[in-house]
């Protein structure tokens, strides 16, 4: 650790190192940076030269503003019959939706029962099987003893 504090060279790297990341910061943010300027294309123009307050800018620019909004808020109200048939299009596409759902269900339900019953059926086999072996097993002790 001391060897490190006392090397200049151990100085230079993290100072070379610092400079790279503030160049590196510098360029990335210069490129973030927008590059030209937006102007709106139904904002009146003036070609006179002379400067026009900040307040009337703002005023001009607030009205022409609200006026785009209003008028595409305008355009872009739907009608009643419009909503209406939307409405009625989204309520049967509900139902229909609806009804696979509770297919689905009954599909699901169906396998559920259907898989019981097997496992059912497994189960009866394997105590048959069992019983029919713990037969033959007896009888073959049995059979034996009887020969002794």
């Amino acid at each position: 650790m001391s060897q490190w504090l006392l090397n200049p060279r151990a100085y230079l790297t993290v100072y070379k190192t610092g400079v790279t990341s503030v160049m590196l910061l510098a360029a990335i943010s210069v490129h973030a940076a927008p590059t030209t300027n937006a102007v709106d294309a139904t904002a009146p123009t003036s070609a006179s030269t002379t400067p026009v307050p900040a307040e009337q800018q703002a005023t001009t620019a607030n009205t022409v503003a609200s006026t785009n909004n209003t008028l595409l808020a305008a355009q872009l109200q739907p009608s009643t019959q419009a909503l209406s048939d939307a409405n009625q299009a989204l309520l049967s596409r509900n139902a229909q939706l609806q009804r696979e759902v509770n297919d689905l269900q009954t599909q699901a339900n169906v396998l559920v029962y259907e898989s019981k019953g097997q496992l059912f059926l497994y189960g009866a086999f394997t105590v048959l099987i069992s019983l029919l072996v713990g037969i033959f097993i007896s009888w073959l002790v049995f059979v034996r003893r009887d020969r002794w």
